[in-house]
Order: structure tokens, then C-alpha cells, then sequence
């Protein structure tokens, strides 16, 4: 019996990167320079200048980087609630950006970690990346029991949180003697916080 040949790992789509369509415009722009220039020569071109300008840590790689982790997916979740399609592969990102974001905060990793925009950039081109086994899916997945813990710490009694309106809180009521008592004018408002004697006190006193 023959074996049958092992299934073929699927080739990574150059024009579904992100950017692609940033990348294509460029490409179709370029001026003719005698030699066919392809959309994956400019693509390798466009991102080994990203990726070498981040690895040095020259000034304006932090804004490079979050530059091109919020434009693209951004976009894509405007589409998301445009088009009215599922938001879980942006939901997951968002996610794990702003943990990008809490490791930052310190200036540790930042500054001790060797090409970390560079690693920083990698990680969520990858969870950009459309597709079932993406970044964001997997790493989501990872995270996943520790939210359903921080959902049971954050809902009441382990059930959804309810919204409490203020029209649920109890009022007090005025006594009977409250009521006898005739109001109060803004002359005699402003008397008793003067000190002075309002007409309360001369009727009072008769």
C-alpha cells in the first residue's frame, strides 16, 4: 500500500497581512525603474525597514509601534460592528494590547529587554493576522479561565451584575409635625444662615 503524502501546511497569504492595502497602494505607485517589482518585494521591504528602525530603540520606536497596533485594528473593528460580523478576534486583541500596555507601565521590561518593540510588534501582527489559529485566538484561549475567575470576582454572587437604579433607594418620609409646619421663604432661608431672627422666632416669642 502506498502511504498517502502528508497534508501541506497552508502558505501564509502575503496580501491578507495587515496593511496589505497600505502596502499594494505604494506598490502601484512606485515609478517604473526597469525591473519587475513585485507587492511581496515591496511588503519585505516595507516591514524589514519597520522592524529594523524598532529593534534599534531609536527615538520613535514606542510611537511606530502603537501606531501600527491601533490603526489596522481599529479599522477592522469599525467593520466589525459596520458590518455587523463578529468582534471576537478584536476583542481578544484589545485584550491583549492593554496587557502590552500594564507591562509598560513600570519602564522595566521596556528598558531592560533587548528588542522588545520589535518582539511587541511581532506578537500582535500575529494576533492581527485573520484566520481560526491567529494570535489573538490562541493567546485569548490561554487567558481565558483566569477572565471567567475576574467575571466571578466582579459579578454579584457569581450571577450577572444588576443594575441598581436610584429609584430603588428608600426615601425618607417627613413626620406629621414636618408637615404642620409652614414652609420657609428664601428671606427666612437666608436670615437663619445670616443668625438673624426670622418671623418663626417673633411669632414664637408672642
Amino acid at each position: 500500500m502506498t502511504k498517502s503524502p502528508p497534508p501541506r501546511t497552508p502558505k501564509m497569504d502575503v496580501k491578507a497581512m495587515p496593511y496589505a492595502n497600505i502596502i499594494s497602494l505604494i506598490h502601484m505607485n512606485l515609478p517604473n525603474i526597469g525591473y519587475p517589482i513585485t507587492f511581496t518585494h515591496v511588503a519585505g521591504l516595507f516591514w524589514a525597514l519597520v522592524f529594523g528602525w524598532t529593534s534599534m530603540g531609536v527615538m520613535g520606536s514606542s510611537f511606530v509601534t502603537d501606531l501600527l497596533a491601533v490603526v489596522y485594528p481599529a479599522w477592522q473593528s469599525y467593520r466589525c460592528d459596520r458590518d455587523k460580523t463578529s468582534p471576537s478576534q478584536w476583542l481578544a486583541y484589545w485584550t491583549i494590547y492593554a496587557l502590552f500596555f500594564v507591562v509598560e507601565a513600570g519602564g522595566i521590561v521596556t528598558e531592560n529587554l533587548p528588542f522588545y518593540y520589535s518582539i511587541k510588534l511581532v506578537i500582535l501582527m500575529w494576533c492581527m493576522y485573520p484566520g481560526s489559529k491567529n494570535g489573538a485566538v490562541i493567546v485569548y484561549t490561554g487567558l481565558a479561565p483566569v477572565l471567567a475567575m475576574l467575571d466571578i470576582v466582579m459579578s454579584e454572587g457569581g450571577g450577572r451584575p444588576r443594575k441598581i437604579s436610584f429609584s430603588e433607594a428608600p426615601v425618607r418620609k417627613p413626620s406629621k409635625e414636618e408637615l404642620k409646619q409652614p414652609k420657609m421663604g428664601k428671606d427666612d432661608q437666608v436670615k437663619q444662615k445670616e443668625g438673624k431672627s426670622s418671623w418663626r422666632d417673633h411669632v414664637k416669642n408672642k
